[in-house]
């Protein structure tokens, strides 16, 4: 659906946007591949990974659920709705699936696995359908981007926040 949204709009619409495309793309891919090429000698990125990553997060859900009762423009509130949508789904995602491999990695030998078992559980079943998730959520964002800066808004933020009635 197309929307007349002025230039301070559709930047205010971007922000969140941007926010989660940082954190998908800067913090889950290019800090994830710093920790693994540094696993054997430290394991900081790994910690800092997933704080930088909540905080991106948390972030976004925060401006989000704000966005319901102070945001005056409904096409700024229906791309920041759909960012929190985005977000709290990928922090379920992040959760359940760092949960795992974290269990696995650092676990897997106390439970009585090999450590290639181990290391196969981690990252195949941990991180394998982990990243092609993200794929398909860095796909979806940036979508939502261009969709914002041409002044549209997705079928998935219309059915989260409907047009408000006129009259």
């Amino acid at each position: 659906m197309s929307y007349q949204a002025s230039p301070a709009e559709i930047k205010r619409a971007q922000h969140l946007h941007a926010v989660l495309l940082f954190d998908f793309i800067v913090v889950h891919v290019f800090v994830f591949i710093l920790a693994l090429s540094l696993v054997k000698t430290s394991y900081l990125p790994l910690i800092l990974m997933p704080l930088f990553s909540v905080g991106a997060l948390g972030y976004v859900m925060v401006k989000a659920k704000q966005a319901l009762t102070r945001e005056p423009c409904w096409f700024v509130r229906c791309h920041m709705i759909l960012a929190g949508r985005r977000a709290r789904m990928f922090l379920a995602l992040f959760a359940v699936t760092g949960a795992f491999t974290a269990v696995m990695f650092f676990g897997g030998g106390k439970i009585g696995l090999s450590p290639i078992a181990s290391l196969s559980l981690a990252f195949g079943l941990g991180q394998l359908p982990f990243m092609a998730s993200l794929l398909v959520l860095i796909v979806m964002e940036f979508d939502a981007e261009h969709q914002c800066k041409s002044g549209k808004i997705p079928a998935a933020a219309l059915a989260l926040h409907p047009a408000p009635k006129e009259g």
